[in-house]
């Protein structure tokens, strides 16, 4: 009976728990490519990430999405989960359904996709799950990303939910601590609020010093009585700045390397002219309070991006300097 005959009165096939093996599922992948039974292109990214999963102890056989086969064996629906399953070299099981009528396909995965913060709620976070998920997979790229590529290409590192909630348990149980400061620098400062979280995260966990930390957000937050050699003066200049980017995919990115950098020069009493952050720049690694390179490893930015740099002098002993107008297009971040 082909697929145009069939009732819509006729039962439907019944789920069946099965195990699948790699080469069970590298041969319903054959017949998927033999018959041309599933016309979505196989996204291998997206299969690999499934298989980190799979690996890692992330993924759940209790999975309730059913596995759908036609009648020629192939998979109408699931060919991730089969890929996933042949790169992981791990037998999993699943929920599978068997001689669907391909007409069903119009169908599928209709439903909204479940997002990392609704991933977040089901382990116990009950506020901003959004801007915690966003920061922990910001946290996650600096803690294993920072030094090997610059950050623009942290936009292609993309994590499952899975992965997302596991980060969270192991690694960052403590974020939703640190939301008052995420709150505070984004009405003070006007940060994104995943860059604002892991500021606020890093410098209190890398930083050596709680006191310092909480001084160099106080002052970050309120502006009040900076002097004008103050990097924390200046990266709000820039924050202030209208023609700042503000969106995009590594906006976070940005603006967190351009607060780690002022964190850097401040507790290292260091000037800064005008803050940017190019694009070929590593991600900053935070100085600890009372480091021996305080004086000696930060260096002066120059107004010129263009131009070399020069040590920095103290900014106990600096005199004032003159920052440009913000407003101008030197001040912008080179992208």
């Amino acid at each position: 009976m082909n697929d145009e005959s069939m009732s819509s009165s006729a039962p439907l096939p019944l789920p069946v728990r099965e195990t699948v093996t790699p080469a069970t599922a590298a041969e319903i992948l054959e017949k998927t490519r033999l018959h041309g039974c599933n016309p979505r292109k196989l996204d291998s990214s997206h299969a690999r990430r499934l298989a980190r999963d799979m690996c890692n102890g992330s993924w759940n056989d209790y999975n309730p999405d059913v596995l759908s086969l036609c009648s020629h064996g192939a998979a109408i629906q699931g060919q991730h989960r089969l890929e996933a399953v042949i790169i992981s070299k791990t037998p999993r099981s699943f929920l599978v359904v068997r001689n669907l009528p391909h007409q069903t396909a119009t169908t599928m995965d209709c439903g909204k996709a479940r997002s990392a913060a609704t991933a977040l709620s089901m382990v116990g976070v009950e506020r901003h799950r959004k801007d915690i998920s966003s920061t922990v997979r910001l946290l996650r790229l600096y803690d294993t990303e920072r030094k090997k590529v610059a950050w623009p290409a942290w936009r292609s590192v993309v994590y499952t939910n899975a992965e997302i909630v596991r980060f969270f348990q192991s690694e960052y149980a403590d974020l939703p601590d640190f939301l008052p400061h995420m709150t505070a620098l984004k009405s003070g400062v006007y940060s994104a609020p995943a860059a604002s979280l892991a500021c606020a995260y890093l410098v209190h966990r890398d930083g050596g010093s709680t006191s310092h930390a909480d001084d160099f957000l106080q002052g970050l937050i309120s502006g009040a009585h900076l002097d004008t050699a103050d990097p924390r003066w200046v990266v709000r200049r820039y924050f202030q700045n209208p023609a700042r980017p503000r969106r995009g995919n590594t906006v976070s990115s940005l603006q967190l390397g351009l607060l780690l950098k002022t964190w850097n020069l401040w507790i290292s009493d260091g000037v800064w002219e005008m803050a940017y952050f190019r694009p070929n720049e590593r991600m900053p690694e935070v100085i600890r309070a009372g480091s021996a390179c305080r004086t000696t490893e930060v260096q002066h930015e120059s107004t010129d991006p263009d131009s070399k740099k020069m040590p920095l002098s103290p900014r106990r002993t600096a005199r004032r300097t003159r920052v440009p107008d913000q407003n101008t297009n030197t001040a912008q971040v080179r992208s």
